[in-house]
């Protein structure tokens, strides 16, 4: 029996949170996903963008306080697209030895934590074929930006990608009902539409 397309087109991949500025990333194609970045004190903010010259500055003050922590390392999405999974990792999950040092580090800065620090449980989750085909591209926009790092498998193509199964969702992070459509390829008609009856 042949292998599934997809598998043979876009094989499973795994993606680290990784933002120039220790940000978060917010994933609009899960509901509620937040992947903590990899924080370093070294990472550095451009000032002003207009500047072709200009190079990364690290703000003031994170240096002296994020340099007396050791690196965190960012959180991960493994993605599946043939089996439509995907699971989500902390790396200091169940690293006692570098959670112990985290919190120490953190105390010895003056900041209130906890009794224990763990990270975050792994999480497991499945979508259709439409929200796994966005989440793919969304991930690939991420990395090509600078803001994630592929730390296993093959960077899938985005043209490998515009070949799975399904549609572009239009807006996969709303979270309340509206009048757009679904679907990427349905806005053009949706805009027409609009202009016409006056909207």
């Amino acid at each position: 029996m042949p292998e599934p397309k997809t598998q043979m087109i876009v094989p499973p991949f795994t993606v680290e949170a990784d933002h120039p500025r220790n940000s978060d990333l917010l994933l609009q194609s899960i509901v509620n996903c937040r992947l903590r970045s990899a924080i370093s004190a070294s990472k550095g903010t451009i000032v002003n963008k207009q500047d072709p010259d200009n190079s990364p500055v690290t703000p003031e003050g994170q240096s002296a306080f994020l340099g007396a922590i050791p690196p965190v390392p960012g959180m991960q999405i493994q993605v599946d697209p043939a089996n439509l999974t995907y699971k989500i990792v902390d790396p200091i999950h169940g690293n006692e030895e570098f959670c112990r040092k985290l919190r120490t580090a953190l105390k010895n800065k003056g900041m209130v934590v906890g009794e224990k620090i763990d990270g975050v449980k792994p999480q497991e989750g499945m979508l259709d074929v439409h929200r796994m085909k966005t989440l793919c591209r969304e991930l690939i926009w991420l990395m090509d930006a600078g803001e994630a790092k592929l730390v296993k498998g093959p960077k899938p193509d985005k043209e490998d990608v515009d070949e799975l199964p399904g549609r572009y969702l239009l807006n996969p992070g709303s979270r309340v009902p509206n009048s757009q459509p679904v679907f990427e390829d349905q806005y053009e008609d949706y805009v027409n539409n609009l202009q016409k009856v006056g909207g």
